[in-house]
């Protein structure tokens, strides 16, 4: 088959059904498509049609149109390739649920100032190292270990994250995370999820004391690229098995270059970038569009 058409959801809030899915098959068919089939990856989460016979395009406008009042995630690549053999995963709002610098201004009582600079930089407002120096900025005074406290007093991990970083390892993918937040909690995250690699920002700090200052070099939109470019060299494999996720308008030159780029319940800017989406399904939806079956996941 030459493409395949992933459906996942969030089956606590809508389970899909196979009567859903022979009707988006008739739909393809009607449109053109031959030889199609479905596979169920999760039952009442996770199914796929693979096709031929007509353009992505044309069968994503089609079934998005179809789908467009129910919550399911419809995303279509072509069937070849698609286990990844590198992983590079943003942090916040991605792997975590939470902007760690956003907690931490809620801690310190600047949490307006901090939200807003960071809310217009995941939305491409103003450039990431500008908004980033403008948030670090802010937390100069601050103890690094009460910084470090904040934040993982608000540290929700995202549904899924674990089962993702752990079936994929076990299938032999090399995992990074790839992050514009602080090393200090990127370290935490890295050896709480094993990843493999871990790149973030460092705070300068004078005697505990967090100085408002960043070290060189800034991890920001083309650093992430640049990471990926540079761990394929490493790993010597070539891009197109690789895979990255995440949701800001700093991530998009990683998705950009990736094999597969996610943009996992992106912000508008990152929708126009990333070759697929996830916004219902939690980050198992990545394993799923891997063709990787439930029964197949590491917990």
């Amino acid at each position: 088959m030459t493409l395949v058409l992933t459906l996942t959801s969030d089956r606590l809030i809508y389970q899909l059904h196979p009567e859903l899915v022979h009707q988006v098959e008739q739909l393809l068919s009607s449109k053109g498509a031959t030889n199609y089939s479905n596979c169920w990856l999760a039952q009442g989460m996770a199914a796929e049609i693979n096709f031929d016979g007509i353009p992505s395009d044309v069968a994503l406008e089609s079934v998005e149109l179809f789908l467009e009042q129910v919550p399911v995630d419809k995303n279509i690549q072509k069937n070849v390739n698609r286990r990844k053999k590198m992983l590079l995963a943003d942090m916040d709002s991605t792997i975590l649920q939470i902007e760690t610098l956003d907690e931490i201004g809620h801690a310190i009582g600047k949490a307006s100032e901090i939200a807003d600079i960071t809310e217009k930089a995941m939305n491409g407002d103003i450039d990431f190292e500008t908004a980033l120096r403008n948030r670090v900025k802010l937390l100069a005074g601050l103890n690094i270990n009460q910084l470090i406290e904040f934040a993982l007093e608000k540290l929700l991990i995202t549904q899924g994250a674990s089962t993702l970083v752990k079936t994929m390892r076990a299938n032999g993918a090399t995992t990074a995370l790839v992050s514009g937040g602080f090393t200090v909690i990127t370290e935490i995250i890295r050896e709480k999820l094993n990843f493999d690699l871990c790149y973030g920002n460092t705070l300068v700090v004078d005697s505990s004391i967090v100085t408002g200052n960043l070290k060189p070099p800034i991890i920001d939109g083309d650093a992430k690229a640049a990471i990926l470019d540079k761990e394929c060299k490493r790993l010597e494999i070539p891009k197109c098995d690789t895979l990255a996720v995440g949701d800001g308008a700093n991530d998009i030159p990683m998705l950009a270059e990736a094999g597969l780029g996610v943009g996992f319940r992106p912000k508008p800017i990152v929708k126009n970038h990333a070759s697929n989406i996830i916004e219902h399904c939690d980050l198992r939806g990545i394993l799923f569009l891997q063709g990787f079956a439930e029964n197949e996941f590491l917990t």
